[in-house]
Parts: C-alpha cells; structure tokens; sequence
C-alpha cells in the first residue's frame, strides 16, 4: 500500500464522528430543551408575585400575564 492510499485511509476514519459523538448529540439536544422548559416554568410561576407597580415597571398588562401564564411550559 502507498503512502497517499495510507494516509487517505487515516485521514477518511477520522473525518467520521465517533459513536460517543452521535449519541451524545441527541442527549445533550435533549438537556437543552429541559433545562429551557425549566426556565419557562420557573419564569412563569414568578409572574404572580408580582404587584401592578412591577408590571408597570415592565410594561406588561395583567391580561399578558394571565396569557403568559396560560401556556404550557413547552411553548415559547
């Protein structure tokens, strides 16, 4: 075997991804979109709390927030 055939060889197996690499893609897609969903939820259930001064002082109206609210935490 030559040297070009060798290291084409070479060069062609590491161009692929490892099977480590093509599972853990999926997993990690995974964790980024339950720690968003946490987010949404924990940002979601802190709107109560607030008074109408604090909506004021994010210009947001109480029928936002009830609207806001009213979504499932998997919907942005």
């Amino acid at each position: 075997m030559s040297t070009a055939a060798a290291n084409t060889l070479i060069n062609s197996h590491c161009d692929q991804p490892s099977t480590t690499a093509r599972v853990s893609a999926p997993i990690q897609s995974a964790v980024r979109t339950l720690r968003l969903w946490r987010t949404r939820f924990r940002d979601r259930h802190a709107f109560p709390v607030l008074d109408e001064r604090d909506l004021r002082d994010l210009r947001l109206s109480r029928w936002e927030v009830d609207r806001e609210l009213a979504k499932p935490f998997w919907r942005g």
